[in-house]
């Protein structure tokens, strides 16, 4: 009886050890890979601190470095090891990571920049950097309006001016970047008092 109480002990002790030793690998094993991911695995990238133009001048950006991990994409984002030179090639807002292929060596082509309103409240998706189409609703006799025509295929969001009067969140200005060649019929729109709209594209 008593043979039999001491090797239910041992085996006890032997799984209680066991249970430990267990614990103790598994602590390490989580130790390891949480040294892995915030010391080995993450870098730093710059972010700008303010919203950049396409087309501005990189040498007029001033930058925050991030530390972040992001696998295999590490490669397709600036990183803080030097500062870019160049233009940027298309809009990067404040405190977002900058894609390589959104810098360029040389100055993208010229834009005309023209600052049109909307008789809507914007969409989410219209804000500075976004590309949108713009369409536009001829105004016809009797205050009635034609049925909404695209005018431009795309043209980029260089700013959202924000409206102080009463009903400004139904009509908004925004200063939108387009092609020259483009700039005479968006021009004759708004002559003609005709309702612009602007959808954001994906």
């Amino acid at each position: 009886m008593a043979t039999n109480i001491l090797g239910n002990q041992l085996k006890l002790g032997s799984n209680k050890t066991l249970t430990r030793i267990a614990a103790a690998f598994v602590t390490l094993a989580l130790a390891a890979l949480a040294t892995k991911y915030f010391v080995f695995d993450q870098q730093r990238y710059l972010v700008p601190t303010h919203s950049v133009a396409p087309g501005e001048s990189l040498d007029q950006v001033t930058w925050n470095a991030v530390t972040a991990n992001l696998g295999t994409l590490a490669n397709n984002y600036v990183n803080a090891s030097s500062k870019p030179a160049g233009f940027a090639a298309q809009a990067l807002n404040p405190g977002q990571l900058v894609p390589r292929s959104s810098l360029s060596s040389s100055k993208p082509g010229a834009v005309a920049r023209v600052v049109v309103t909307t008789k809507t409240q914007l969409g989410h998706g219209v804000r500075t950097g976004a590309r949108v189409a713009v369409w536009a609703a001829e105004r016809l006799q009797s205050n009635q309006f034609d049925a909404p025509k695209q005018i431009v295929g795309s043209a980029v969001v260089a700013r959202v001016l924000k409206q102080q009067a009463m009903f400004s969140a139904a009509s908004q200005q925004v200063e939108l970047m387009i092609s020259p060649i483009q700039t005479p019929i968006v021009l004759s729109a708004m002559a003609t008092d005709s309702a612009i709209f602007l959808v954001a594209q994906q």
